[in-house]
């Protein structure tokens, strides 16, 4: 039997960002930490539009953490470089085994740009 579900907001309609990702601080796009301690599982759909630039790429990945330092792509279902497609939506499941919780969105190409949003819930741990 699923546990409770609470919503999430990850990125709001319609979030874009501008420039590829490099990794380095500044130019990664990563929501706000949150932590999930209290719960089991990520349900998230997301949806991204049509992207501009030169052979520009798009993808989200969950990622997890026990000390907001060193993240890790988190277990489950479309989490680790998730694109649901232009104009598409699509669901990741993330499954959550450490503290920390939060969603990095990777750009790549020559100026890309693209807009997305990423909602759903978490599914409260059973006791």
């Amino acid at each position: 039997m699923a546990g409770e579900l609470t919503p999430l907001v990850l990125l709001p309609r319609y979030t874009t960002y501008v420039g590829a990702s490099t990794g380095t601080v500044g130019k990664e796009y990563v929501t706000i930490a949150m932590d999930v301690t209290e719960f089991q599982t990520a349900i998230v759909n997301s949806w991204r539009g049509k992207m501009l630039g030169t052979s520009p790429t798009f993808g989200l990945t969950f990622q997890e953490s026990s000390d907001q330092v060193n993240w890790t792509p988190c277990a489950g279902t479309n989490v680790s470089a998730y694109d649901p497609g232009e104009e598409l939506e699509g669901q990741s499941t993330a499954t959550l085994t450490k503290q920390w919780f939060r969603v990095k969105v990777v750009l790549g190409g020559t100026s890309p740009a693209g807009t997305c949003w990423a909602a759903g819930f978490l599914e409260r741990r059973l006791s």
